[in-house]
């Protein structure tokens, strides 16, 4: 029996809505659920800044000045657990201090450049983070040992002075000194990461640092955030609901869902994705499900991408090679590039960029799509947004004035 012209057309429209149907059904309207309707979004604009980034970004603490005015949070990364003597120390007393041997007693470096900041900009406010994925298994050694306690102690300690230690260049004999910085922080970030699963170890000394810390800062009327991954199984079971009370806020690091390790090309932080499951909305969605609220959600925002090579601009691709590169990087070699095609990916809310000469695909954020992410966290209730790193921007720091725009 033979179809009708009518009957073709009909059949080929429900093919083309089922078609359409399938590739938004990775990411749904942006409802919110019930529960967490009544719950008012911040104003949170904080951002990362790495103690290294003075060695091979040339990123300084004055360049922080021209974007003072948009940020609320500056977030002091890292410090580092010492597993020998379960103390907090500093990654880099010299960046962070100043501290030269003997030569200098009072504090310099970075501390006193970020408390001569905070007295032009009174508004801000200055986090210590601990940890972060470098030194992480640090703190897992430390909760092992069962010594967490001891450390909380000395991180609530490292928040107004630092002992250093050095080797005195007289007669080589151990010397240390005490720099002293009162008023520099305002309370701690605990960014605690994993690879793969937790242990429990690891979710019992995770949940004692935070409860114990909390307690303390409280009395000091000091703030405690900590950085949470995204992966369903590190989710589960670090039982979020059950500290909730006790942090200011989570930054939830919704990036790095592409990269070196994907089976094939991918965006570095898609708001929504019609591939698979990784994507902000479904991220944050998975968390208010969990039982956190979204008035205790600030979201991340790259300021890096993924630069892919040997690959066809489709989503999914293979790649030979694949490796981060900051937007100021991306913006100067590819962005500014005549033989490189920039357009905008309207399923994952965000750019890229393909330069068929060279077979590379480039996946990242521009003014557009973080301005994009500022308002899908206004939609969604949340505390505000966060960078990683500042040292990512452009000289203009770009991306992050877009949110005040």
């Amino acid at each position: 029996m033979r179809l009708s012209l009518l009957s073709i057309i009909f059949f080929l429209v429900v093919l083309v809505t089922m078609h359409t149907f399938f590739l938004n059904s990775k990411c749904p309207s942006f409802d919110m659920p019930v529960e967490y309707q009544h719950v008012r979004s911040g104003k949170v604009v904080a951002a990362y800044f790495g103690c290294w980034d003075k060695y091979a970004c040339n990123y300084k603490v004055e360049d922080i000045e021209k974007i003072a005015d948009t940020l609320t949070h500056i977030i002091y990364a890292f410090a580092k657990p010492n597993p020998v003597t379960a103390t907090c120390e500093l990654a880099d007393p010299w960046a962070d201090l100043g501290a030269n041997l003997e030569h200098r007693k009072k504090v310099g470096g970075h501390f006193a450049e970020l408390l001569q900041l905070k007295k032009k900009y009174p508004h801000l406010k200055v986090l210590l983070s601990i940890g972060g994925g470098t030194y992480s298994k640090q703190l897992s050694e430390i909760a092992q040992d069962g010594k967490i306690s001891t450390f909380k102690d000395s991180v609530l300690q490292l928040l107004e002075r630092y002992e250093y230690v050095y080797d005195h260049s007289s007669d080589k004999l151990s010397r240390s000194h005490w720099f002293e910085y009162p008023g520099l922080f305002d309370g701690v970030d605990v960014d605690w990461e994993w690879i793969g699963s937790v242990p429990e170890v690891d979710v019992k000394a995770y949940h004692d640092l935070i409860i114990g810390l909390s307690k303390q800062l409280k009395k000091k009327k000091m703030m405690l955030t900590s950085a949470i991954q995204i992966e369903k199984k590190i989710i589960s079971s670090l039982e979020l609901y059950k500290i909730i009370s006790f942090v200011d806020w989570f930054h939830v690091m919704t990036y790095n869902y592409g990269g070196p390790g994907s089976s094939g090309i991918s965006m570095n932080a898609p708001i929504c994705n019609q591939y698979s499951d990784y994507s902000i909305e479904n991220s944050i969605n998975m968390l208010m499900a969990s039982g956190i609220s979204p008035a205790k959600m600030v979201l991340g925002i790259p300021l890096y991408g993924h630069v892919y090579d040997k690959t066809v601009p489709r989503l999914g691709s293979a790649f030979k090679n694949a490796s981060a590169s900051t937007y100021k990087q991306i913006k100067a070699a590819y962005l500014s590039n005549p033989d490189c095609q920039t357009k905008w990916h309207d399923k994952s809310l965000v750019p890229y960029t393909y330069c068929p000469n060279d077979e590379v695909f480039v996946s990242y954020d521009d003014e557009a799509s973080v301005k994009m992410k500022f308002d899908y966290a206004k939609k969604k209730r949340l505390q505000g947004v966060f960078f990683w790193r500042l040292s990512g921007d452009d000289d203009n720091h770009s991306l992050v004035r877009s949110v005040k725009k």
